[in-house]
């Protein structure tokens, strides 16, 4: 019988959430952190994110989606609103209705892998304008025909990654450490020169955490941040601090769409899994992280 999927828990402060992994010697696990997927639009790339998910479900690997899963640019009151660019299936006068039960549709055989959907820039004007959530609909949606609803979390949060090593699954436990990893959906414009870098840099100065994740600007990379601390002894310790900046899934074609008339050009496509792996079990802190870019 396989092990469930662990869930996310609530932890004491809004926006703050724990997942508890147990750990042994030869533990090599995956998390896959993707964002900006705007499923209702027509520039979708709706084959790659099922690639993706497929492979998560495969390795029984939790989903967290950081802003932007919708779109809905496409409502009547939106300024952005162009007849051309909605998908034929959302000419309904419940355009949010329609656009909630095709992503739930599309979700339901990953259910269990997703854990969170946090919201991104869509999603909270959406909410801001319409005084409805977008996320909740397809959290209670994804429920009803899944069997498994994710967190609906806010633009930004903490997810504290808390590993307990247990040599097999009748053991008690163990050696315990944790990783606290940051996500937000992300700020400002494409950033087709620097790429997204400088925010990452400042993000380093904002949170002191083992790993960012951030989305929005639709640039994919990776960037290791070194710091120096001490110990309570005085003893000089460096520690790094992971950088990711996601893609996202769509990638517009035609040339007369809002991002081609803002200058955005090519998106870059796709996530990244973050692999954590049982270097040395006599380490401080045995478990270590690395990002893998999803292809």
């Amino acid at each position: 019988m396989m092990e469930p999927i662990p869930r996310l828990e609530l932890s004491q402060s809004p926006g703050v959430y724990q997942l508890k992994l147990p750990f042994s010697a030869d533990w090599d696990y995956r998390i896959l952190f993707i964002s900006d997927i705007h499923f209702d639009a027509k520039a979708c790339q709706r084959k790659l994110l099922l690639k993706h998910l497929k492979q998560a479900k495969e390795l029984r690997a939790p989903v967290i989606i950081v802003g932007d899963l919708l779109d809905l640019m496409q409502g009547k009151s939106d300024p952005r609103a162009s007849k051309n660019a909605i998908r034929p299936e959302y000419l309904h006068d419940d355009y949010l209705g329609a656009v909630t039960e095709s992503v739930a549709d599309f979700l339901a055989p990953y259910a269990e892998n997703i854990l969170m959907i946090s919201q991104g820039n869509h999603e909270y004007e959406y909410q801001r304008r319409h005084e409805i959530s977008p996320l909740t609909i397809v959290a209670m949606k994804l429920e009803s025909k899944g069997g498994f609803r994710p967190i609906v979390a806010p633009y930004t949060g903490w997810i504290m990654l808390k590993y307990e090593y247990r040599p097999n699954a009748d053991s008690g436990g163990g050696k315990r450490h944790s990783h606290n990893v940051v996500f937000h959906h992300g700020t400002g414009g494409n950033a087709p020169v620097t790429r997204g870098a400088i925010q990452s840099n400042r993000s380093a100065v904002r949170w002191i955490a083992d790993c960012v994740v951030m989305g929005h600007i639709h640039q994919q990379f990776q960037m290791g941040i070194p710091r120096e601390t001490i110990t309570n002894r005085g003893r000089r310790v460096r520690e790094e601090s992971l950088h990711l900046q996601l893609g996202c899934y769509l990638q517009e074609e035609d040339g007369d769409s809002w991002s081609q008339r803002s200058g955005f050009g090519a998106s870059a496509l796709g996530g990244y899994w973050l692999r954590l792996y049982v270097d040395n079990l006599n380490d401080a802190r045995p478990v270590r992280m690395q990002a893998i870019g999803t292809d």
